[in-house]
Parts: structure tokens; sequence; C-alpha cells
């Protein structure tokens, strides 16, 4: 690693937060990782999992080489803001969450001089929630996007990008408009898919229900809260692939009137879908330069 990064400080030890918290006890990459939540039964359980070695209060920022800040989206900037107070200069700053384009404009230049932020977003979750829930498994091979600007100091990016590494995961370099054009394609707008399906069937079809939907319902099922956020984060490029998706639709309602319509547009999806395995996925930009 470019730099030694010897104590972590998590802020906000829910699923994604402990999972990071296991996996950099697991792996050995710091001696101390310390972590800090507003709820005490959340540091309880985090501890419980072996996600953080001890607890501390946010004040108490300054003794941590790197912070990740894993709170939801809307208290991000106020966290990092608070947090950055006491940090040492040098020190670095990282979120984890899934919109990145308003959180980087308002950080990106905010925090006190000799504070390196950088944007992240790991692709990674679970239908679980909370520290009970985490599994550093749950980040093994994916990728994890990093959205520097011109702003970002280039050895903490690299240092990131090492870290990364070293969890196991595949760093992804975006700008942020682009991270949230992405997003909203592969997560944001497939939740709300689920959502729209969810809605759409009828009650007496609940029942039924087979693998399909359950995995339709389990995506649906997820925190309203926390979505509430993201989808409020994200709003333009969410409604740019949401008519992407409503093209779609219509090209498949058009296409059920001739089998000779309907194949190709299936088999189209089919031959993507295939290609949705794990080295496909984390093989994008794999090494970004």
């Amino acid at each position: 690693m470019t730099e030694q990064i010897r104590t972590v400080g998590i802020v906000g030890v829910g699923l994604i937060g402990a999972s990071l918290g296991m996996a950099l006890r697991a792996r050995r990459i710091a001696d101390r990782v310390v972590g800090m939540d507003t709820d005490p039964r959340a540091l309880d359980a985090a501890r419980r999992r072996g996600a953080i070695d001890d607890s501390v209060e946010l004040d108490r920022a300054g003794e941590v080489d790197l912070l990740v800040v894993a709170v939801p989206p809307a208290a991000v900037v106020g966290v990092a803001l608070h947090a950055a107070e006491t940090m040492r200069p040098g020190s670095i700053l990282i979120d984890v969450a899934s919109t990145k384009g308003q959180i980087v404009k308002e950080l990106d230049g905010r925090l006190p001089s000799g504070i390196r932020y950088v944007g992240g977003h790991p692709m990674a979750g679970s239908a679980g929630q909370g520290a009970d829930a985490a599994d550093p498994s749950l980040l093994t091979g994916r990728p994890f996007l990093l959205t520097p600007t011109g702003h970002t100091d280039p050895d903490a990016l690299q240092a990131m990008r090492t870290l990364v590494q070293r969890l196991g995961m595949h760093p992804i370099l975006l700008t942020p408009g682009d991270h949230d054009e992405l997003v909203a394609q592969i997560s944001h707008v497939p939740y709300l898919v689920a959502v729209a399906a969810v809605n759409a069937a009828a009650a007496d079809a609940l029942p039924l229900h087979g693998p399909a939907f359950t995995d339709l319902a389990r995506v649906a099922g997820s925190s309203v809260d926390l979505w509430v956020q993201i989808c409020g984060g994200n709003t333009a490029a969410i409604t740019r692939a949401l008519a992407a998706v409503r093209r779609e639709l219509d090209r498949l309602e058009q296409a059920l009137a001739e089998e000779t319509s309907l194949r190709p547009v299936l088999e189209s999806a089919r031959r993507r879908a295939h290609a949705l395995d794990p080295g496909e996925v984390s093989g994008i930009r794999k090494e970004p330069t």
C-alpha cells in the first residue's frame, strides 16, 4: 500500500459498514477498526459479529487514518463535515453512498485543509439489514466504484484503490455523473421496476407466486426510507433510465403480436443476462487508468 492505514473508523455499522469492518479485520488490512454510531445496539451487534474492535464517539475521528462514512445518503454530508472538524491533516475520508453527484459536489473542496476526500460506492448488498446481516463475502469479487474529481488527492486515491484490491474487490474509476447514470440503470431502476411489478399484481395472484416473483418481492421489500433518499439524490438519471425501460416495454408489447418480432427481443436479453457472471461484471475496467 502506498500509505500506512493503521486505524480505520466506520461511521454507521449497518450492513455495508459492518461487512467492510469484518473484511478489514479478517484480511488484517488495518491494525484497529473502530465503530461510530448513534445506536448503541448497532455498535453492540457490530462488536459481537467481529466487525469492530471497539467503539468511539464521532468527535474522536482524529484517532483514525481512514474514516468510512457508511450512513444513509441524506446524512452523509453532515456527518462528514462534522467528523472532518476533528480529523488529522493527511487522513482520508471516503463515503460509500449509492448516489454520488450531489454528495461529491457538496464535499469536494469543503473539508478542512489536509483532509483528503474520495467518493466511493461498493456494489454489494443483500436483503438483510444491520450488522446482524453483515457478511464480508458480500464484497468479494464485487466492483467498488471510486469517483475522483480534479480536487482529489492522487495519493489518497491510490491508497483507496490498493485498499479496495486488498478487500478482494475491483476498483473502478468513474466521474460522479457517470456513476449516477450507470448505477441508476443497474440498481436504482431495477428496484423501482420490482416495486411496479409487485404493485401491479392482483391480490389473488400473490399466493401463487413462484421464484421469479419471490426475487422481485425481495428487492421491493427493501428499506423504504433508504430508497426515498436514493431516489431523491439521483432523480434526473433515474428518470432517464425509466424512460429507456418504458421504451423497452413498448417494444415488447408491440412484439407480442408476432413471434418473429418477439424472439429477437427475448434472445437479446438472454444473451446479456448470461454474460452477467461474476468474471464479466468485475472485469469492467478492472484496472482503471
